[in-house]
């Protein structure tokens, strides 16, 4: 007698192998079909008496319990049905088992969401922040991006508990974030897409989590978006992610563009006009397309002064700084034109600044009518801190200044840094989520420089106290004031525990 197969009704029909994975086999599931189940231990005999040959047939009534046993605790239990014509067959489809895997993506990724944007409902974002709504809908059958998910999602946990084990063990999920990255990259299709670039979008924000590379990880990831820009060229940023993705990349190149005095791809007329529609209906893409051109103005500060330029050439410069600035300056009147848009309040109405900073520096601060305004404006600061103080190096030193001159520009760059200082309680509330935090980062550096320049001793104090604390609160070690000292560039570093202030 023939060995009785155990494998399900489906495989057995099939004549392939089954797992006999209980209640329903892989096989099945990889195939995309129903499993219909497995036989019970006692099975339906059914004796059929031939008249024509006289003879007795006996076999399985295997539809009587066909599907029926699904829903059975136990594979022993046989299923009794009282007429064939009440079986009929369950036709939808059957859920496949959810993967732990998945489960853990999608509570990481709600907590990331949480934490990192601004707590309050229906809040104004900017672009950069916005784009992480997108993250729910992106498909995770891409690995570049589910990996680079999992990564940043599980620093930021780890950071906003202050688990410092939890930390370490992100080390390994962002080195396979980076494996798969580099796999993508490196295929002519997949380094095209869409996914591709949120992935490095989102590998070089962990590097402000918890990188302790000195902020170059971040430089590099920033670097590598441009690569991948360049591959994709102006007319590949088509869907709204994309496009978002590249208001992000702008956003994170400024950052880099000014302290290291370089320019970029991104200042181009070709590049510029992906955002000029945007532009028209949105002030910090407005914005945004002035201060990218910031970086080119220092790295020709940097040339001419290197190759002993002429005096003609310095005054091109400062005309052309001088237009830039003189479109900042109508952007901002433009912007302005409705009304204030912040109010000054008392320091202990911005919930948890004092808790994590007893500091009365400043005082009052601004609080923001929404948080995209906040974003926007700490940028028109910061820029136009960069901008004007280089331009006044340059004034200064090949043009003659009269007193009332040299008085009108100490005003308007400590009225700059000034405003940086009195903004950044808003965004490092609890509330402002890490957004807001990380927003801060920058705008603090250069406040901090001028400061140093004016030798400032209180608010660069403040200013040091405020960044380790705004990075990642209480994680951190506090620089002392040796950290903070000037280097042959004029770049104040300090690096507790990872962290790095840079002018």
């Amino acid at each position: 007698m023939p060995k009785r197969s155990h494998g399900c009704f489906e495989c057995r029909k099939r004549k392939v192998r089954c797992d006999e994975t209980k209640p329903e086999c892989n096989t099945c599931l990889r195939r995309g079909t129903k499993c219909p189940g497995y036989r019970p231990a006692h099975a339906f005999v059914v004796h059929t008496f031939d008249r024509n040959r006289g003879r007795i047939d006996v076999r399985e009534d295997e539809d009587r319990y066909r599907y029926a046993n699904r829903n059975h605790p136990s594979d022993n239990q046989a299923v009794v049905q009282a007429r064939p014509s009440e079986s009929t067959p369950v036709d939808g489809p059957v859920p496949r088992p959810v993967n732990q895997a998945a489960i853990d993506r999608v509570q990481f990724l709600s907590s990331f969401l949480s934490l990192y944007l601004p707590s309050w409902k229906g809040e104004i974002l900017t672009p950069p922040a916005a784009m992480m709504f997108y993250l729910p809908t992106v498909p995770a059958s891409r690995q570049v991006f589910s990996a680079a998910l999992d990564a940043v999602s599980m620093a930021q946990l780890a950071v906003d508990n202050k688990n410092y084990p939890l930390i370490y063990r992100t080390r390994s999920t962002y080195g396979t974030a980076l494996s798969h990255l580099m796999r993508a990259i490196s295929h002519p299709e997949h380094s095209l897409t869409d996914e591709t670039l949120l992935a490095t979008y989102l590998l070089g924000l962990y590097e402000v989590f918890v990188g302790v590379t000195g902020m170059s990880g971040f430089y590099y990831h920033v670097q590598g978006l441009l690569h991948l820009l360049r591959l994709r060229g102006p007319s590949g940023i088509k869907t709204p992610l994309a496009l978002d993705v590249f208001h992000g990349v702008r956003y994170n190149w400024l950052s880099v563009g000014y302290r290291l005095r370089r320019a970029s791809i991104l200042d181009s007329p070709e590049w510029l006009a992906v955002t000029a529609n945007a532009a028209k209906t949105d002030p910090y893409v407005a914005l945004i397309d002035i201060c990218i051109g910031i970086p080119r103005i220092l790295e020709r500060t940097d040339q001419l002064a290197k190759s002993a330029a002429s005096v003609e050439e310095f005054d091109k410069l400062i005309d052309d700084s001088q237009q830039l600035a003189d479109r900042a300056f109508a952007w901002f009147a433009k912007f302005e034109s409705n009304g204030p848009l912040y109010t000054k309040v008392p320091i202990d109405q911005m919930d948890g600044f004092l808790t994590y900073f007893n500091d009365h520096t400043y005082d009052p601060v601004y609080h923001f009518k929404t948080f995209a305004i906040f974003t926007t404006l700490i940028n028109y600061w910061m820029a136009m801190s960069i901008l004007r103080s280089n331009t006044f190096g340059l004034v200064r030193r090949f043009r003659q200044l009269a007193p009332k001159q040299l008085l009108m520009w100490d005003r308007e760059l400590s009225s700059y840094a000034d405003n940086i200082c009195r903004a950044v309680p808003y965004g490092v509330r609890r509330s402002a989520g890490y957004c807001g935090r990380f927003g801060t980062l920058t705008p603090l550096v250069v406040a901090r420089k001028y400061y140093e320049a004016k030798k400032a001793a209180k608010e660069m104090a403040w200013c040091d106290k405020v960044f380790v604390g705004a990075r990642v609160p209480g994680l951190y070690t506090p620089p002392s004031s040796k950290a903070h000292g000037t280097t042959s560039d004029g770049q104040g570093q300090s690096r507790p525990g990872g962290a790095v202030m840079k002018a």
